[in-house]
């Protein structure tokens, strides 16, 4: 029996339960076939790498998560001697054959191959953590260990929904970007993992993280209402500026695989019709500056304007 999920832009039915997913039906979306398989079975399905992995990336378990395109147009994902995935040439249906029994390829199963697969499919994503706020979501973008994970966990904690951790899939639209759920899970530092436990069933305990599924998460898709670009070093002060509209500002946090020259053109557009719809808003911190205080600086700067910032586009 297949279970509906809805992920990153995505209607999934599933062989398998997905941990921490609560079942979710949107027959809107494209969908995406979920098959549990053997090793073996999934290598007679592989049709041959055609040259050199398309891309290559280490994980936080320390090991590889590699992309490679088949012969006959269908895409190996493999982690190493955790798990692999078959994507189908049409990329409607993915195989996944854990190699070992452990919560580890589901957890790259939904926290990597699934935005990536969102992306195949037609969607652009944003290295960002975002919630649902009373307004539409509310993104932050930030290289990783700038905080902005236990951030969104902060305004979550106020009453808004999680939308999704670390990768923000959007979509264009006649009346602006709508940005897609992912899934309620967040990896946090294990150590100050006390203090989120109450927002959902923590998965797995691993490599000094904690994997959680938050219960207070967004089903729907939200139109994008402001990204804020964290940045802490020493010295900063405690500061929320409004940008200029520009995709450039938005370069450093663009997520995608190497495509055709026309593909790229459509994703520049795609996030300069971002920039120009949503508030961009520079979030500076010191070091040592708490997500209280972070979510405060949110708080001031959207709930007075809230109105005016989803239209920013306008000015």
């Amino acid at each position: 029996m297949q279970a509906p999920y809805v992920a990153y832009g995505l209607a999934l039915r599933s062989s398998f339960r997905l941990p921490g997913m609560q079942p979710f039906e949107d027959e809107s979306l494209p969908s995406l076939e979920l098959e549990l398989t053997k090793p073996v079975q999934l290598a007679a399905l592989w049709s041959g790498a055609v040259g050199p992995p398309i891309w290559r990336g280490q994980l936080g378990d320390g090991r590889d998560l590699t992309i490679e395109r088949g012969v006959a147009g269908d895409l190996l994902f493999s982690h190493r001697d955790r798990a692999r995935f078959r994507l189908a040439h049409d990329a409607r249906s993915l195989a996944c054959a854990p190699m070992r029994a452990s919560r580890d390829w589901q957890r790259t199963l939904v926290t990597k191959v699934l935005p990536t697969i969102s992306v195949i499919r037609g969607y652009e994503a944003l290295h960002a953590s975002a919630v649902d706020s009373p307004w539409g979501a509310v993104a932050i973008a930030a290289p990783a260990g700038m905080g902005k994970t236990t951030l969104a966990l902060e305004l979550v904690r106020r009453g808004w929904r999680l939308l999704t951790d670390d990768v923000l899939t959007f979509t264009a639209t006649p009346a602006g970007p709508l940005a897609h759920p992912g899934t309620p899970h967040v990896n946090i530092d294990a150590s100050a993992g006390a203090a989120h436990v109450g927002f959902g069933a923590t998965l797995q305990l691993a490599r000094g993280e904690r994997w959680l599924a938050v219960r207070v998460s967004a089903r729907r898709a939200r139109p994008v209402n402001a990204i804020c670009l964290l940045r802490r070093a020493p010295g900063l002060r405690l500061a929320a500026r409004l940008l200029s509209p520009s995709p450039l500002a938005l370069a450093p946090f663009m997520l995608g695989l190497p495509g055709d020259a026309e593909r790229e053109r459509r994703r520049f557009e795609r996030y300069a019709e971002l920039s120009a719809s949503a508030a961009l808003i520079a979030l500076t911190a010191p070091v040592s500056a708490m997500p209280n205080a972070l979510a405060d600086l949110i708080e001031r700067r959207l709930a007075p304007e809230g109105a005016m910032l989803a239209g920013a586009g306008a000015r």
